[in-house]
């Protein structure tokens, strides 16, 4: 074998040769040159090369060479100058054009046969095969006309944000306020015309009857209206937060059956509504109580004694506690009794994580 000496070597640059292959034969003495049509993609950079030999039409891509490279070695005849140059390959396959019209019809015959003609088995397999075919353009149709009739609905998912913050079980606080008569703004709680409401449902109804006996020992000397509307709005979410929840899920679950107004106050605002079922997460539970405490509060010159209110609630000083100081108000201890007061500067909320218990 002639050894060579290699001159030069090119790489790869904007232009180079193509080796092509054929996938359906090789190339013989006999094949004449033929008229290429060279193609880029733009985006990847591969080129495809298309030409037509004996009445077909070939196309093929260029391939990407992962394991090695393949070089053409070229001779100068006349300088004896050896050269390698860089090259790609691409396999050419035969382009069929389908006639579907054709194809139609040979189904076609092929179904009419079997039923006429094929075994019982043969024309249940037909039939079903008739049966999953697909009309691409009514299917098309079909979900045009369900896209047109889908409606977004914006839903209010404050409350699902805010309920790790603190803010989330009380009324609106100013914790910045210069007189604690401005920390709890009435309005932000209930507005005028829902107070007014309020006390006229109420009015002659036999609510103190069913008062909790805490909240009674607060209702003995003369109320205001809107003390009165805040002790019955107390009243229910007490009643609220040691109800049960298969009682709530109920449908006919009422939380205040003295005015309709306030129900649905209540339910909207300290119970969840998911897919028309109605919910209470430990969160909402803790935000009825919470806002029970600041109502009595404000009905009680911002004061109330902690130890009787844990003993009618029959809960433990340390649940009731943490809430007293979500409200702002501080633990005072006078002789025997332990009050919870509502004063200047407003009590911190110590910090707690997300995942601990409140």
């Amino acid at each position: 074998m002639p050894q060579f000496h290699i001159d030069e070597v090119c790489p790869k640059d904007t232009v180079y040769p193509l080796v092509v292959n054929f996938q359906n034969g090789y190339v013989t003495q006999k094949l004449k040159s033929a008229d290429c049509l060279l193609l880029e993609d733009q985006n990847t950079g591969k080129r495809t090369v298309a030409t037509e030999l004996c009445d077909l039409i070939y196309s093929g891509e260029e391939e990407q060479e992962e394991l090695g490279k393949t070089f053409i070695l070229a001779r100068n005849k006349t300088t004896g100058k050896v050269r390698l140059i860089e090259a790609e390959n691409i396999e050419l396959k035969p382009y069929f054009k389908s006639d579907l019209d054709t194809t139609v019809a040979a189904e076609t015959s092929y179904l009419e046969l079997s039923r006429k003609f094929g075994s019982k088995k043969q024309k249940q397999i037909m039939e079903h095969r008739e049966k999953l075919k697909i009309n691409v353009q009514t299917v098309t149709e079909q979900m045009q006309n369900v896209t047109d009739s889908i409606t977004e609905d914006q839903m209010d998912l404050s409350s699902y944000n805010k309920s790790d913050s603190d803010e989330f079980y009380i009324p609106p606080i100013n914790r910045d306020a210069a007189k604690v008569e401005e920390v709890y703004d009435l309005d932000t709680i209930l507005t005028s015309e829902q107070r007014d409401k309020i006390y006229s449902e109420i009015e002659g109804s036999k609510y103190m009857a069913e008062l909790n006996p805490f909240l009674k020992s607060l209702a003995t000397k003369e109320l205001s209206k809107t003390h009165t509307v805040l002790l019955v709005y107390a009243q229910t979410l007490l009643q609220l937060y040691s109800t049960l929840m298969k009682d709530i899920s109920k449908k006919n679950f009422t939380a205040c059956p003295y005015s309709a107004t306030l129900n649905d106050i209540v339910l909207k605002n300290f119970l969840s509504n998911v897919n028309g079922k109605r919910g209470r997460s430990p969160q909402f539970k803790d935000k009825s109580l919470c806002h029970a405490l600041v109502f009595i509060l404000l009905i009680n010159n911002y004061k109330f004694n902690f130890n009787d209110l844990c003993q009618e609630l029959k809960l433990t000083q340390r649940t009731v506690t943490s809430k007293v100081a979500l409200t702002g108000a501080t633990l005072v201890t006078s002789g025997t009794k332990k009050m919870a007061q509502l004063k200047l500067p407003l009590s911190r909320p110590a910090l707690r994580r997300k995942s601990s218990k409140f």
